[in-house]
């Protein structure tokens, strides 16, 4: 079993087999998280194309909180979701995307937030709901054992019966999964 002490950033996969199922609670939340994510995924596909692809900035602050929350989340969606260790690796891609966006922001339009920069966030944006809320839901459905990011590759188990790393997620639900199971005991 490897230490789970690293926190977000440093991801550790360990053999199948060692982390338990959740309860129903646990699958209940999950599933209630990932439908909320899917939703914002919707609202993305809907409106994200009115307030994110203008040349100014957007002015609500439910925007700026997804952005932020999406940034601070991307390395264990990514990690995680994909059995890589690449650290902050992702936020530092994000963060030089970003920053050519902005650039031709400038050079085009004269201002910071424009198209350019409006249609990346919104497909990064898009990305990262999709995959959470997909993994949240998949694993509420699969009763994946650990982190929900690895719902994906636990129904790549499923459907071909080729073990995948697990990795333990010790946040909230987690807890609630140990309240649950102790529970039952």
């Amino acid at each position: 079993m490897a230490d789970h002490t690293t926190g977000r950033i440093e991801a550790s996969f360990d053999e199948p087999g060692w982390l338990r199922k959740p309860g129903f609670i646990g699958r209940t939340v999950r599933f209630i998280i990932g439908a909320w994510l899917l939703w914002a995924l919707y609202s993305l596909l809907r409106y994200g194309w009115l307030v994110l692809v203008d040349t100014t900035a957007p002015s609500q602050i439910e925007w700026w909180l997804l952005i932020i929350v999406a940034f601070w989340l991307m390395p264990p969606v990514v990690n995680i979701g994909f059995t890589k260790n690449w650290r902050r690796a992702p936020q530092v891609v994000l963060s030089v995307l970003i920053a050519v966006a902005i650039v031709l922001d400038l050079a085009i339009y004269g201002t910071w937030w424009a198209p350019p920069l409006g249609l990346f966030v919104l497909a990064w944006l898009v990305y990262f709901t999709a995959h959470l809320g997909f993994s949240f839901v998949l694993s509420a459905l699969l009763a994946t054992p650990g982190c929900e990011m690895r719902a994906i590759p636990h129904l790549w188990t499923l459907a071909t019966g080729r073990a995948t790393k697990e990795h333990h997620c010790p946040g909230f639900i987690d807890r609630i999964d140990r309240w649950e199971a102790d529970r039952g005991h």
